[in-house]
């Protein structure tokens, strides 16, 4: 998944600024309430609990203040215990990757707070096809009849996205995973297993995350080769329960805008939320593209409640889908 890569992307790269500048204020701090209702953070593992609940700690000591209350963070396994959490009142704000929080907002109404920035300065990312460098596959067209990996049915960066780059080239229509073009379609089960895959001659191509190459070695990467890239998706974001009230989004909002990766107390604090490098708002209409996307497999079943207005060249690109 891609946030789980971006862990190895903020070492790997230089930071990009996010605009330090024009940050927010933070919020003033105002006394614990210990009295109140906890604010209920749940946060995705992808390789550690034990020190995504470490790190918990210090997010919720660095919330409170500005919230007024108790934070307490918890720690799920996937992002469909997050949005069970949410839904059964056991979780006021996820940590969650773009598709799950487009079936969290048409299920139970969850809404966008905040777009995660990546080292490479946007809250942004895309997904690319993988093909060994030397394999005489130049472009997607000559994947036909060959075989491709996927991370995993259910993963927008690893799925969806990638798979949409065939279906704008008119070699993909409709929900069919296999048959008409590739020989046999895979789920690996991750990036790291999917451009694996391609590394050692198991399947032709892998449609994975842009930074699934980090997960190599560096003599592994130079192995590899991008033949396509697909349209870019909102980055993983932070969503709020249906009803969660102003008094507490609001300075909750202000307090993670403010992080700025230059001052090292806020980086110590921006490290332990995934190392990102900061926060920008969220609004619905920043999933319109890829809600359309997903509505192509079920796991959206109204894209229109992300809609917005679309450029022509949109438009168009939707009525080839």
């Amino acid at each position: 998944m891609v946030a789980a890569l971006l862990l190895l992307l903020a070492a790997a790269l230089p930071a990009v600024a996010a605009g330090s500048d024009d940050r927010p204020p933070k919020p003033p701090k105002r006394a614990v309430d210990a009295n109140a209702t906890p604010l209920r953070i749940a946060l995705i593992s992808y390789a550690n609990p034990q020190q995504v609940a470490r790190d918990s700690k210090a997010i919720a000591k660095y919330l409170e203040p500005y919230v007024g209350r108790r934070v307490k963070g918890f720690v799920t396994t996937d992002y469909g215990s997050s949005i069970e959490a949410m839904r059964n009142g056991h979780a006021d704000l996820a940590f969650v990757d773009p598709l799950a929080f487009m079936m969290a907002h048409e299920q139970i109404g969850a809404q966008p707070l905040l777009l995660e920035i990546y080292s490479t300065g946007t809250p942004s990312y895309y997904s690319c096809i993988w093909v060994q460098r030397d394999s005489g596959i130049e472009a997607i067209d000559d994947l036909k009849g060959k075989t491709i990996a996927y991370a995993d049915q259910v993963d927008m960066s690893g799925h969806l996205l990638p798979r949409d780059i065939f279906v704008r080239a008119g070699l993909l229509s409709g929900p069919r995973l296999a048959g008409g073009f590739f020989k046999q379609v895979y789920f690996a089960g991750g990036d790291e297993q999917a451009v694996r895959a391609v590394l050692h001659g198991f399947v032709d191509a892998a449609g994975v995350s842009q930074f699934s190459y980090l997960l190599l070695r560096p003599e592994e990467r130079d192995k590899l080769t991008i033949i396509s890239r697909s349209i870019d998706s909102p980055s993983h974001l932070v969503m709020a329960r249906k009803g969660l009230s102003l008094e507490i989004i609001t300075p909750l909002k202000q307090a993670l805008l403010a992080l700025d990766a230059k001052v090292p107390n806020d980086k110590a604090i921006l490290d332990k939320l995934y190392g990102v490098k900061g926060y920008v708002e969220a609004e619905l209409d920043d999933f319109a593209q890829v809600a359309q996307i997903a509505a192509r497999y079920g796991f959206v079943k109204n894209p229109g409640l992300f809609a917005r207005e679309l450029t022509a060249e949109t438009q168009r690109s939707q009525r080839r889908d």
